[in-house]
């Protein structure tokens, strides 16, 4: 089998040893979470959660908690260890060597490492920073219906670009994938987006499976958290191919608490509001091009961005360089509490002065 490499955000503890920093002492903007951090809601229940006892194997209380939020059937609902296990699971699921395996990109990366893992053909329906990383929805849709690929991954919004399909847009390019393809919709930025839609109701067309992380919404990283929505025969199929206990005792507690504390994701999304709206004008400022996102992050173009990132932090300032995306000019900002976002514009003017 081929293998894809992965590069995600977040900090790398030998690499900062390397620079002399700590953790502590930087300001990660690379990471895609929510700027309030965890919910003291969900802070009390990790530090009640048994540590001596197994954890429950099917997340039973976190299922229901989500069905009954999200009105649908428990059996609908399989929890993992963060949705990259969830993506893993599907792959391995629907795809058998030499399927076809339909990604829009540039994207996550763990779609294309969980295909090619089981021997997937990968196709790719590539977005260019000319159209504003928007796909050709008329010949996405003609390519899947040539292809009649047998899983097809869109995330949306879309990582790293902040694109967001509308409802419409989903269902048609949902449509061409037709009954014998799974369409795997990744929203799991949408719940920080200023303006949302629903997309559980296309779940009855029966052939879309939808993936969410609490990673990003409730600020869970470390604990690996997320869940799929889907035809109780794809979730079946999958959960016979997860490990038992993968989703452990401490965040099964914490996604119990964090859809307690709905509030906590309102007051998320004004943070980003504030935040983004505050980078779009002193990056343009600046002169650096952002696309336009309706995520968490913005995608803007430095030029040089292994070098620009490099440059931040050893300022003690982490961005994403997207150069394993493919675009090995431009880096992504997750949006923080405007007062640290003051500090990356400082040290990035800092940067660019010393071009």
């Amino acid at each position: 089998m081929g293998s894809v490499k992965i590069v995600h955000g977040g900090l790398d503890t030998a690499e900062l040893r390397s620079l002399g920093l700590r953790p502590e002492q930087v300001l990660d903007f690379s990471a895609n979470i929510s700027p309030m951090g965890p919910s003291p809601r969900v802070r009390r229940a990790v530090a009640d959660a048994n540590l001596a006892a197994y954890p429950d194997r099917s997340s039973l209380l976190l299922r229901e908690s989500l069905a009954a939020r999200l009105n649908v059937g428990i059996d609908n609902l399989l929890v993992g260890n963060g949705s990259t296990e969830l993506i893993h699971l599907l792959a391995r699921s629907c795809l058998r060597p030499g399927e076809q395996c339909l990604i829009f990109t540039p994207t996550f990366a763990e779609y294309e490492a969980a295909a090619t893992m089981v021997g997937a053909q990968i196709h790719r329906i590539q977005a260019s920073e000319e159209q504003g990383f928007r796909w050709s929805l008329d010949t996405a849709s003609a390519t899947i219906s040539e292809l009649r690929p047998r899983l097809v991954f869109l995330c949306n919004p879309n990582n790293p670009t902040g694109v967001y399909l509308e409802c419409d847009a989903v269902d048609q390019l949902r449509a061409a994938v037709g009954r014998d393809g799974l369409f795997v919709l990744d929203d799991a930025y949408a719940s920080l987006a200023a303006r949302q839609w629903d997309p559980l109701p296309i779940l009855g067309s029966g052939n879309v499976a939808i993936l969410r992380s609490l990673t990003k919404d409730h600020a869970l990283a470390g604990v690996r958290l997320g869940y799929l929505v889907a035809q109780s025969t794809v979730v079946s199929t999958a959960r016979q191919l997860q490990y038992a206990w993968s989703v452990n005792a401490v965040a099964q507690a914490a996604g119990v608490a964090a859809l307690e504390d709905a509030g906590h994701v309102v007051a998320a999304r004004e943070v980003v509001r504030e935040a983004k709206a505050y980078l779009y004008n002193r990056l343009e400022t600046l002169g650096i091009p952002v696309t336009a996102s309706a995520a968490n992050f913005l995608l803007a173009n430095v030029g040089d961005a292994t070098r620009i990132r490099t440059a931040l932090l050893r300022r003690g300032i982490a961005v994403r360089d997207c150069t394993s995306f493919g675009l090995p000019e431009h880096v992504r900002i997750a949006a923080r509490r405007p007062e640290e976002c003051v500090h990356l514009v400082e040290a990035l003017r800092d940067v660019l002065v010393e071009e």
